[in-house]
């Protein structure tokens, strides 16, 4: 007998990609993996457990950085996301693809590769 998965409810974050929202699909001890131009592959950041993970994203927000989730797939126990971060005014945007683990219908590991203007 083989184990139902729970998948991640990929479109409920394209419907509202609050924080909040987010922040439900978050399992305890996620792992969030990110790698760019700052952190790159031989040393990405890593924020391990859902208050890091939270205090990363709310450093975002007060900075007046917008996140929405504007595509993205569910399969199992796996799903990817595409992510477009905006500065305040109009100004540079972040793009994050980001593949994730869930567990549960939780986000257990993210694994993103982010890009920005300059």
């Amino acid at each position: 007998m083989s184990a139902t998965v729970t998948p991640l409810d990929v479109e409920s974050l394209i419907a509202d990609s609050s924080k909040a929202n987010l922040a439900a699909l978050l399992a305890d001890d996620v792992t969030w993996v990110e790698v760019d131009q700052r952190s790159q592959p031989q040393a990405p950041a890593v924020y391990r457990g859902r208050a890091a993970v939270l205090a990363m994203l709310e450093q975002a927000a007060a900075r007046g950085i917008t996140s929405e989730v504007v595509d993205g797939f569910s399969a199992g126990d796996r799903a990817a996301l595409a992510v477009l971060c905006s500065y305040p005014g109009g100004g540079a945007q972040v793009r994050c693809n980001a593949l994730l683990h869930v567990h549960d219908g939780k986000i257990v590991r993210w694994d993103g590769v982010q890009a920005w203007d300059e």
